[in-house]
């Protein structure tokens, strides 16, 4: 959350010193573990402690960004596979290094400078455009945070940002630098290729069952059952409480009469007017209006042009001059006012045309102005309700005991990791539905789960393990079905390998490269201007570093980006094209590499000077094994 807060604050140096942290301990190894901890302490780097519930509370928070972004929960076995656990912990203990350095070195940010960049965060501000204290104090709220805990938070990587920035400027590339990576970046590479696409499946020879079973023996694993979860969950949302809030037609009718004006257009009309220097020269201009002159003449005499007078198809609103908008909107259409007193001077209006305003009846609009007001007096009830559960649970009560007790419904999921069921479907979208996943897979049967918090004061959500049915190896009558699937995607797979290689084997024999793809009824295509890391029209991206890898008149594959099928091409050419304006933003790119190894250094050297101790047992407790960090 509180990444999500300073986000637009953090800048180029945050995003770098979040990236290099990780590389740097990564590289470099944490220290061992020593006895001798509190409690509550994780790891200690110099004289700053990463305590055990402000760890947890980084590491949940890491699982649901991931969980979140891959759409799908992940157990604590995966994410010690990955290394989350080691990414955690290293940057903070990147972040408490600098904290300790900063604090060394008496760096500090007044009171007032704080509160100017706080105040500057284009996250905190409202529907004016500047800082809004009461969105602010939201915001924090909730997210569970106070503001005191947010600001020494922000004060810590202001101070952060200092102390790197000092590092990381002035560094210049050598002209030989310069070169090499223009030419990298810059060279133009033409080819020639096809897409070679698989057999259908259904063209593929049905195996026998002798085939079929040493296929699926040789393969069991891949066809286990995965471990199926039973759980039961509870959402508090606006939208879950608001079919059971009764609304009255009377109140529905008081709440349409209230504002009229949002169930339909407003009125429009199209408006001139003549603004005059003075109060005499608008005084005779009314006269010839009253004495039967046309508007239009006295806007030629004036020499005036039609962008000098119209004001558009406006609205009342959409005038930025109340007494002209008055006026305007007080005449009948075809007519001129007298003279009024505007804001920039005298002013004489008229009216062109009126384009009526509508009103949508109140039997139309009824039914979205109940779930509106459903919805608003759910929003009330939310918190009532919310606190009502958490007295059921701190009770002992199940959560289908507390669903039937206060009229709210529960979900019953029978589901694996990744959201689906025992027959292969997807569970119903709920709520949180990535976080709900990963946290079930992470607890056990009986164990009270921490409620989800849905963001933007969109609810809660809570969930009980209900049984566990362990991951097992299927019969191959059970899997036989998935096995002859995957038999055939195989099998498409050789054929689809043979064919390409085949091909390839003709052109590099001399045979003329069009030739040989044309007599095998694929489409010649071409393309031009291929760069490094960089989309080609027609090209998979996928596919553009397979070119790059091959020699120029020689041929190459590549898979697709989409699909089982491949590429075959030729490199025809290479350029070097004449130095674009786009050097300076590839060379600021490598500056930033160079400034993230001088600050990757600096850390390392730092972390050695301080020192760092784990405590592995609170660590292995947190993260669910004892193989989370190396």
């Amino acid at each position: 959350m509180l990444q999500t807060l300073r986000k637009s604050a953090s800048g180029l140096v945050a995003k770098i010193l979040m990236g290099l942290l990780i590389i740097s301990f990564g590289i470099w190894g944490i220290a061992d573990v020593f006895r001798g901890f509190g409690s509550q302490t994780l790891a200690t780097i110099g004289s700053t402690e990463v305590t055990v519930p402000e760890f947890r509370q980084l590491y949940q928070q890491r699982l649901q960004q991931i969980s979140q972004q891959i759409k799908r929960g992940i157990t604590p076995e995966q994410a010690r596979a990955i290394g989350i656990p080691d990414q955690v912990l290293n940057e903070r203990l990147g972040e408490a290094a600098l904290d300790d350095r900063a604090k060394r070195l008496g760096l500090a940010l007044s009171d007032a400078e704080m509160a100017e960049r706080i105040q500057s965060n284009p996250s905190f501000r409202g529907p004016s455009g500047t800082f809004d204290p009461n969105y602010f104090n939201q915001l924090l709220r909730s997210n569970g945070y106070t503001e005191q805990r947010f600001v020494e938070a922000e004060r810590r990587l202001a101070l952060r940002q200092q102390l790197i920035q000092s590092l990381g400027g002035g560094i210049e590339l050598p002209q030989t630098v310069r070169d090499a990576f223009a030419r990298y970046e810059t060279e133009e590479r033409s080819i020639s290729y096809v897409t070679v696409d698989p057999p259908a499946p259904d063209t593929i020879a049905a195996p026998t069952e002798e085939q079929l079973r040493s296929f699926f023996d040789a393969r069991k694993v891949a066809f286990r059952a995965p471990e199926y979860r039973k759980i039961s969950v509870l959402a508090l949302t606006p939208e879950t409480l608001a079919g059971s809030i009764a609304i009255s037609d009377a109140d529905l009718k008081a709440a349409y009469d209230a504002n009229p004006g949002r169930f339909g257009t407003p009125e429009k009309r199209v408006v001139q007017q003549i603004v005059f220097p003075n109060a005499e020269d608008a005084n005779a201009a009314a006269a010839r209006l009253s004495a039967g002159t046309p508007f239009a003449d006295i806007v030629t005499d004036r020499k005036l042009t039609p962008n000098d007078i119209n004001l558009g198809e406006v609205t009342k609103n959409q005038i930025f001059d109340p007494a002209v908008a008055n006026a305007a909107f007080g005449l009948p259409q075809g007519s001129t006012s007298g003279v009024v007193q505007g804001r920039f001077g005298p002013v004489i209006v008229h009216v062109e045309s009126i384009v009526a305003g509508t009103t949508a009846p109140f039997e139309q609009v009824a039914p979205t102005l109940r779930t509106e007001l459903q919805n608003e007096q759910a929003r009330r009830l939310m918190l009532e309700k919310h606190d009502q559960i958490e007295d059921e649970r701190a009770g002992g009560a199940k959560l289908s005991e507390i669903a039937a007790k206060l009229s709210l419904k529960v979900e019953a999921l029978d589901t694996d990791a990744q959201g689906k069921t025992p027959d292969g479907a997807a569970i119903p979208q709920i709520p949180a539905r990535a976080d709900v996943l990963r946290g079930a897979f992470a607890s056990d049967v009986g164990v009270e789960n921490d409620q989800i918090t849905l963001p933007q004061g969109g609810g809660y959500v809570w969930f009980d393990v209900d049984a566990v049915t362990p991951a097992r190896d299927r019969s191959f009558d059970e899997a036989k079905a998935l096995v002859l699937d995957r038999w055939k995607q195989d099998e498409a797979a050789k054929a689809l390998d043979a064919r390409v290689a085949e091909l390839q084997k003709k052109v590099e024999a001399g045979e003329p490269f069009d030739k040989v793809v044309t007599d095998a009824g694929l489409e010649l295509r071409t393309a031009r201007g291929i760069r490094r890391g960089r989309a080609a029209d027609g090209v998979p991206q996928g596919a553009v570093a397979a070119v790059f890898d091959t020699k120029v008149g020689s041929v190459g594959t590549a898979s697709t980006d989409v699909g089982d099928s491949r590429i075959l091409f030729r490199v025809d050419s290479a350029s070097q094209p004449a130095s674009t304006g786009e050097d300076s933003q590839l060379f600021d790119q490598v500056r930033q590499r160079m400034e993230q190894d001088l600050m990757t250094e600096y850390l390392v050297r730092l972390q050695s000077d301080l020192g760092v101790r784990i405590n592995r047992a609170a660590l292995d407790q947190i993260v669910g094994g004892g193989d989370a960090v190396n």
